[in-house]
């Protein structure tokens, strides 16, 4: 008799261990936006929200702060108008269960006003070309080098520059030294500008192929000139470049990228999951960490932004974004710190709701970042769209779909800050994979 009531007992307790939900949480609200779609940013100072709340007991309230949500005809659905500002709105949903607990839930809106200007038209630029390096140096004159006619062709020596003012791009009056596509073109603390990487051709064949001439433009004399690297040459392209200032001394830091992954024995052309480390001194590269440095994720065509406003050359956090390139392609995001206790400090972030590479990236705001255009696994997948990332949520927002359906849809691209804080998007290549003219330009307030 006490055998049987013992296995009863164990049964029991079994039985209890097995359920997936505590007792405790029988009757709380489940939450689901209805309406209107909230991963898209709104221009718009008010929403009809509508929310689907469940559960197995009877909800009997559902508020935002002091504004009711009334209920619908429709099964579990209650509906307000919620006033929204500029900026991040975090909506604290809260229902009420009869005889239960009062559940809740943050609903994340983003309202933004946007403005849209194309020069296509104008031809500030006489020439189509992607891959190109695009950079604002101090006085506010705009610089593009390189580039390419097709995604896969040569690299051009071309140097343009739009002077505050003009309303068309002019031939700097020398050229670089070597082509370049798929570089990355940084401006330093004195003003001048570090040409970095590259390939002779959009698409390599061979480590051959790739640009390890490191050049430096100054803009009072529109010269390049060649500085010495001392450690292993830089051999990549489609890889991402940072300036940081650190008690007055310039260092340059290398993520990803397509190149050299082995050097020795013998070169091994592939994407790269590294980041390098280099100090400018005396117009010298000096390399502080090994050719293939601290593991990272094998990355091509992404962007590395920071997320710190103020001066970029004293950002310690970034954002990098784009596609791995793994087993499989997906996308991905990390965030960097280095200024973290423990050293630089790498995480994992969230990937933009449509993976993409080849995109451009601008931090608007302090830790606001927005993504433009880029494309998919496939070439033909072209994209004329654009995310929104809101630190402070931890999330993507897509640009509104008015302001996209003008936007030129482009991969390999240019998208600059310029001073008057519009954006510059710049050439790139269509899904056919012809190279743009186009000029065009998008403001963004979130206050």
């Amino acid at each position: 008799m006490r055998r049987c009531l013992l296995l009863t007992l164990l049964s029991v307790v079994l039985l209890l261990a097995g359920c997936d939900r505590g007792f405790s949480d029988v009757g709380k609200a489940e939450i689901e936006v209805v309406s209107p779609d909230v991963r898209e940013a709104t221009t718009e100072s008010e929403i009809t929200l509508e929310v689907k709340v469940t559960s197995v007991r009877e909800v009997t309230k559902v508020s935002i702060g002091q504004i009711e949500l009334v209920k619908t005809g429709a099964l579990d659905t209650w509906r307000a108008v919620v006033p929204i500002v500029p900026g991040l709105n975090r909506l604290v949903v809260e229902s009420i269960v009869d005889d239960g607990p009062i559940s809740s839930d943050t609903v994340d809106v983003l309202r933004i006003n946007w403005s849209f200007e194309s020069k296509t038209t104008q031809r500030p630029i006489r020439f189509t070309t992607g891959g190109h390096s695009a950079t604002l140096l101090d006085d506010g004159a705009l610089l593009l080098i390189g580039g390419a006619t097709q995604p896969g062709s040569g690299g051009t020596f071309d140097g343009w520059i739009l002077e505050p003012g003009a309303v068309q791009f002019s031939p700097v009056r020398s050229q670089t030294i070597a082509p370049r596509v798929g570089h990355t073109a940084s401006l330093l603390p004195d003003g001048r500008v570090l040409l970095v990487g590259g390939g002779t051709l959009g698409d390599v064949g061979s480590v051959q192929d790739l640009v390890d001439i490191v050049e430096v433009y100054d803009p009072v004399d529109q010269s390049f000139t060649q500085i010495p690297v001392v450690g292993e040459p830089i051999r990549r392209m489609y890889h991402s470049t940072i300036v940081r200032n650190l008690e007055g001394q310039t260092f340059l830091v290398l993520l990803g990228g397509r190149g050299d992954t082995q050097y020795v024995p013998q070169s091994v052309l592939d994407i790269r999951e590294d980041m390098r480390t280099f100090q400018l001194a005396q117009d010298t590269l000096y390399a502080l960490s090994p050719a293939v440095g601290p593991f990272i994720e094998p990355v091509a065509g992404h962007t590395m932004t920071p997320l710190d406003g103020g001066n970029p050359f004293f950002a310690n956090r970034f954002l990098i974004e784009g596609i791995k390139f793994d087993s499989e392609l997906s996308g991905t995001a990390l965030t960097m710190d280095f200024a973290s206790p423990v050293g630089i400090d790498v995480q994992e972030s969230i990937a933009m709701m449509t993976p993409r590479l080849r995109h451009a990236s601008v931090l608007v705001d302090d830790g606001i970042v927005v993504h433009f255009g880029g494309r998919g696994e496939n070439i033909s997948d072209v994209y004329n769209d654009g995310e929104i990332w809101i630190d402070q949520a931890r999330k993507h927002f897509r640009l509104p779909t008015d302001l996209t359906d003008r936007m030129t849809a482009a991969f390999g691209h240019s998208a600059t800050i310029m001073a008057d804080r519009s954006i510059a998007l710049i050439g790139g290549f269509d899904e056919e994979g012809t190279s743009l003219s186009t000029v065009e330009f998008v403001s963004l307030s979130f206050y």
